[in-house]
């Protein structure tokens, strides 16, 4: 994702706009992402710039704020970073009579609204709807959490509750009020929070496979790391094969949802229609990357990862270097293969890590030895994957520690490789052979 500020003179921004691929949006109302086409036609007087994303985020928040000025509540929030989606709500504010009303985690801990002035001025703060605020409260709060079952056993539903107000998620997939843990009709459970999430994932799978009647099951996985929370992968299922679709070159194998539901990766998955699933697909654009993997484990070596941007297809294999591929559109025809896809710049440190095994390996079991290992060090990890980027050479063996960095000559070093592991020292490194060795001191001569 790319983030662009466009200026006017004015007090605040003309446009915000975010770019994904060949899809542009810019913002919109009180926190809409509309189509557009902004960075295409920029009048003349417009100043765009491109600006990391908590940057851009500020501006969204500064946008926000004025666009919804009057309205009745307040959310406050923790920081501005996807501030549109209202992930970091803490605590909401309404009025009743008047008067200022309270609900919090950290302000009202036994989930009671309480009277009072807070001095959320100084804060982070977005005016919200009423009906903004039924759904936002949850998110400040910790509520009870029940499990509710029919009495043959069939989950019925998930329960939270605060004294004020009791929601349910329902069999119909969405969150309703609910009255369903005084009914004497119902099994109810108590869960921990953390028991929730599967409780909801639960119920989802549950509804959805009973709604394909016996056809392909399909499902999203969505990344939860790094605050991404966008979807990573389309999967479908028939009886025990698995498959991902990996854009133009169709559906792939795949093991990732059945590790996912082992528990074995920190995924989300959720069970979804083939309408779903179609829109889903359809509605991917940009860089896509993937991992093509011949083995088992948490961290099998890759037979080589894979980045797609369009027409155009890379392989990082273990030759070691990126080189125009087709494998996408082999590999389902490569019996045993497996394909997993990652976010998108990910793939560089996939790359990296399978070029540090495989040299590793090699430098203990396969290249000749003169007394000396040698190490090529780089700025990055992205510069690591073509030796031709190094920054200067690094020996240890009989002699001691040395570096080479282009004057014909070694000079005694005290840095040591683990000062690199430990951070000590910036810079990445990778071991290379001896013929390598003396190639690349060559090319630090001719610098």
């Amino acid at each position: 994702m790319k983030y662009f500020v466009v200026q006017d003179g004015g007090r605040f921004p003309c446009a915000l706009v975010r770019v994904d691929g060949d899809r542009e949006q810019r913002l919109a109302g009180t926190g809409e992402w509309v189509a557009s086409a902004v960075l295409a036609a920029p009048e003349p007087a417009w100043t765009v710039a491109e600006v990391g994303s908590h940057v851009f985020y500020d501006h969204v928040y500064e946008a926000m704020r004025e666009a919804r000025a009057g309205l009745p509540c307040v959310a406050v929030i923790s920081t501005t970073f996807r501030v549109d989606e209202f992930v970091n709500v803490t605590a909401v504010m309404r009025r009743r009579d008047g008067v200022e009303e309270w609900l919090g985690h950290h302000l009202t801990p036994d989930n009671v609204w309480r009277a009072g002035k807070r001095a959320y001025r100084g804060s982070l703060w977005l005016p919200i709807s009423e009906e903004e605020l039924a759904r936002h409260q949850w998110a400040a709060i910790r509520p009870s959490w029940f499990v509710v079952r029919e009495e043959s056993g069939r989950l019925h539903a998930v329960v939270r509750k605060i004294p004020s107000a009791e929601e349910a998620f329902t069999r119909d997939l969405r969150w309703v009020p609910s009255d369903l843990l005084g009914r004497d009709d119902l099994r109810v459970e108590e869960l921990d929070r953390v028991d929730s999430g599967r409780a909801l994932e639960e119920i989802e799978l549950e509804v959805r496979r009973e709604r394909l009647r016996g056809g392909p099951e399909y499902f999203t996985v969505e990344d939860r790391t790094f605050g991404s929370g966008g979807v990573l992968c389309v999967i479908r299922r028939t009886g025990s094969v698995e498959e991902v679709h990996t854009g133009a070159s169709g559906w792939a194998p795949s093991e990732l949802l059945a590790e996912v539901e082992q528990r074995k990766r920190h995924y989300r998955h959720r069970a979804v229609s083939a309408e779903e699933a179609e829109a889903v697909i359809a509605g991917r654009s940009g860089r896509r990357c993937f991992l093509l993997l011949d083995a088992p484990g948490e961290l099998p070596l890759p037979l080589a990862v894979v980045r797609v941007d369009g027409n155009r297809e890379e392989a990082f294999t273990r030759d070691l270097v990126w080189t125009p591929s087709d494998l996408m559109a082999r590999v389902a025809r490569r019996p045993g293969v497996r394909v997993e896809e990652v976010l998108p710049g990910f793939e560089v440190n996939h790359a990296f890590m399978m070029a540090s095994r495989i040299r590793h390996e090699r430098q203990r079991t396969a290249w000749p030895q003169d007394g000396h290992r040698y190490y090529a060090f780089f700025p990055d990890r992205a510069a690591a994957l073509d030796l031709a980027n190094l920054d200067h050479l690094h020996r240890t063996g009989r002699w001691g520690r040395a570096e080479y960095r282009g004057d014909g000559e070694w000079h005694s070093t005290h840095w040591a490789l683990e000062d690199y592991d430990r951070g000590t020292r910036d810079g990445e490194y990778l071991p290379v052979s001896p013929d390598e060795a003396r190639w690349l001191t060559g090319l630090l001569d001719d610098r």
